[in-house]
């Protein structure tokens, strides 16, 4: 009997089916994905809020990945990594703004990908992504792009649900920069049903809506 496939209410594959049907990672790219995750992990210690953040983003990442030609190794550990910088902002700058994260995360992502004996061509790809992720376009590579909207999907979730359908229409065509993640930000947050909901509250269910 072949592989079984979980489908949700609306005939949608889980999102660790797709993604491991379609990008291929060998063991020890997936072993390294462990180790970044878990060194995420450990940086942001007691922050499980900012965990949750990236844990989510990686999330989107995989779902994009299926549909989007890009390096899974490097737009996994970027989704990771991607707001590394948050806690030195705040130390430093008394702010977790975009502008502060680019700057004090390229240092502490090339550090965490160092001890992991990353190869350097590999860390300046990641951190450049980490160093432009507020920034629209910062990265001409299909792997900012992925981050880009698999940020987005997460944090729309906190500014999306008091505005209308047409307001969102609007904002998902100006903001999203893959054609796969806008046809996934508007299946989440335009669509009216339970599962919907829950993502607009922040509780993306655990197969796809």
């Amino acid at each position: 009997m072949g592989t079984q496939y979980v489908l949700c209410p609306h005939n949608c594959f889980r999102v660790e089916d797709m993604f491991n049907i379609i990008v291929k990672m060998d063991a020890n790219q997936k072993a390294f994905l462990v180790k970044v995750r878990a060194a995420m992990q450990g940086y942001f210690g007691p922050d499980q809020k900012r965990i949750d953040h990236a844990l989510q983003v990686s999330l989107y990442a995989e779902e994009l990945l299926a549909y989007v030609d890009a390096d899974p190794v490097i737009t996994l550990a970027a989704a990771y990594l991607h707001d590394i910088g948050i806690p030195e902002a705040e130390r430093k700058h008394g702010s977790s703004s975009g502008k502060w994260q680019e700057i004090e995360g390229p240092p502490i992502a090339s550090e965490i990908l160092a001890d992991l004996d990353a190869e350097e061509a590999f860390t300046e790809q990641v951190v450049a992504i980490v160093a432009s992720h507020h920034t629209r376009n910062g990265v001409d590579s299909p792997e900012f792009r992925v981050i880009w909207d698999a940020d987005a999907l997460v944090n729309f979730a906190e500014v999306l649900p008091s505005k209308s359908e047409a307001q969102i229409e609007m904002l998902l065509q100006q903001h999203m920069v893959t054609e796969p993640g806008f046809r996934i930000a508007r299946r989440i947050f335009i669509k009216d049903t339970e599962s919907h909901r829950r993502c607009l509250k922040g509780q993306r269910p655990a197969i796809l809506p």
